[in-house]
């Protein structure tokens, strides 16, 4: 629950940079940091998500593997 809260305000921080850096940007120069943004929130969401897959995995992992060494005890 820690990493999730790190990662939270990380997140948030860099939204209010971003956000303060396209108040003094021109539009051609906005929608350039616009797509730049897009991207970085997909990349960030895509990690997210296999971070949360691969923590399921293992937890899945030991699950299993606890329960067979009880099963054979």
């Amino acid at each position: 629950m820690r990493g999730w809260i790190i990662v939270l305000l990380t997140v948030s921080g860099i939204m209010l940079l971003a956000g303060n850096a396209q108040a003094q940007l021109t539009m051609e120069e906005k929608e350039h940091v616009q797509s730049i943004v897009w991207g970085l929130e997909i990349v960030v969401f895509v990690t997210v998500m296999a971070i949360a897959w691969f923590v399921w995995r293992i937890s899945k992992r030991a699950k299993e593997s606890k329960k067979s060494k009880l099963g054979n005890s």
